[in-house]
């Protein structure tokens, strides 16, 4: 049954790992270029904001826009501005102008990525769901990963990169514009209430929200601590492309474990190994082959944060409201990602590259410290109530949370059978 889905559904996984290759560079390369046409590190920062601020009213807007225009029309729109918004980048060397540019793209990717996983939904079923979402993730995290890898392929003081990610973007149209999948219903999702979602699992939103002034600061201007760390072109595409990998692939056994354990305990491992590793960085000098592994070990225990958190909070919520938590997560996160380049560049401005571990330490210390005290509040959830764990990107995925939703679904349902 997977392997006839997958005969249709192909298409779509070409096109994001094109959205993800094309995205993945454009954000290495705009904080890189930023940092070497004089932008000064807050004005870096600020620029890179704008991303995850379009991406936070994209989740508003974007489903509304996708039910009037339809999804491969919308697709078609999104990929073209955020193909253009690279363009400008080229033309107008210009804060206010990569704001915008930077704007855009983060509006457009998370509209496209409504889309694909709208198409997903729709076509899966209840029984290959789980395994058509893994697979989605694995792309999305691939492109990502490997466009960092592109950063590296021509000199980034140039335009011959700005016109590769942009290529990468509107050659995601082809797959898509030529697939016979029948486009799906959009509907539109209510929202479960921050109080309530607060009241249900306050280790878990917090682990959402605070775990977002990491990432994003990372994705925004962890390229300036590589160049202020002295890496080269080269070592600075690897340092992004191991902190990604170690991040994407760190999640599977990090959920496997929290799955089998109280969920708080591996978020506060995460936490102590940031915590541990920044500590070390930050007090010897190690050669750069280390310096390269300690900071994707940082990757790997930082990113699954996210992930771990949305975890956490449908362990405390019912199947029925699990997929109205989504658009109150996407409210959190975007909040606190919309923030992340700008403080974290702040840090950077103040300490230099030692700044960028600062922040780190500040920001997981502050996560670990709210989880700890919850622990004598909160109750563990008996590992039989707990929903599994799934793999996201750094953006709340209503597939995702279905697929929870269904299998918090069924074993409640051969719980009260087995009770019966």
């Amino acid at each position: 049954m997977l392997t006839v889905v997958m005969r249709t559904i192909w298409p779509l996984f070409l096109g994001i790992l094109f959205i993800g290759l094309g995205n993945g560079l454009q954000g290495t390369l705009s904080s890189w270029r930023a940092d070497y046409e004089g932008f000064s590190v807050l004005t870096t920062g600020l620029v890179m904001s704008g991303y995850f601020i379009g991406a936070f009213l994209s989740s508003m807007i974007s489903p509304r826009q996708i039910k009037k225009t339809g999804q491969i029309r919308t697709y078609a729109a999104y990929a073209s501005i955020a193909s253009t918004a690279i363009l400008m980048q080229i033309l107008f060397i210009e804060p206010p102008v990569w704001f915008v540019a930077r704007f855009l793209s983060g509006f457009c990717i998370a509209g496209i990525m409504i889309i694909v996983e709208g198409w997903l939904n729709s076509i899966s079923s209840n029984e290959n769901r789980g395994q058509i979402f893994s697979i989605h993730m694995g792309v999305v995290w691939g492109g990502l990963a490997l466009g960092q890898g592109l950063f590296a392929i021509d000199d980034p003081s140039g335009f011959q990169l700005f016109l590769l990610a942009s290529i990468l973007l509107s050659v995601s149209l082809i797959p898509i514009l030529l697939t016979e999948i029948k486009a799906p219903d959009t509907e539109i999702q209510e929202s479960l209430g921050i109080g309530a979602l607060m009241k249900a699992s306050p280790s878990g939103l917090v682990t959402i929200g605070v775990s977002g002034l990491a990432s994003a600061g990372f994705f925004g201007v962890g390229t300036i601590y590589a160049v202020k760390s002295g890496l080269s072109v080269s070592e600075t595409a690897l340092f992004m492309t191991l902190f990604i990998g170690f991040g994407a692939a760190s999640q599977w056994p990090l959920g496997w474990l929290s799955d089998k354990i109280d969920r708080r305990k591996v978020i506060l491992l995460c936490c102590a190994l940031v915590t541990g590793i920044c500590i070390l960085l930050s007090i010897f000098e190690f050669s750069k082959t280390i310096f390269l592994i300690l900071n994707g070990l940082i990757g790997a225990s930082t990113l699954p944060l996210y992930s771990l958190g949305v975890a956490q909070t449908n362990d405390r919520l019912r199947p029925s409201q699990m997929v109205s938590a989504s658009g109150t997560i996407v409210l959190v996160y975007s909040v606190f990602a919309s923030l992340g380049p700008f403080s974290m560049s702040f840090f950077i401005d103040l300490f230099e590259s030692s700044g960028f571990l600062i922040y780190l330490i500040l920001v997981h210390v502050l996560i670990a410290a709210i989880v700890f005290s919850m622990m004598f509040i909160t109750d563990d959830v008996d590992e039989s109530d707990q929903a599994n764990f799934q793999v996201m990107t750094q953006r709340p995925s209503v597939v995702g949370m279905e697929v929870i939703a269904e299998e918090a679904l069924e074993s409640q349902l051969e719980t009260d059978d087995q009770a019966s």
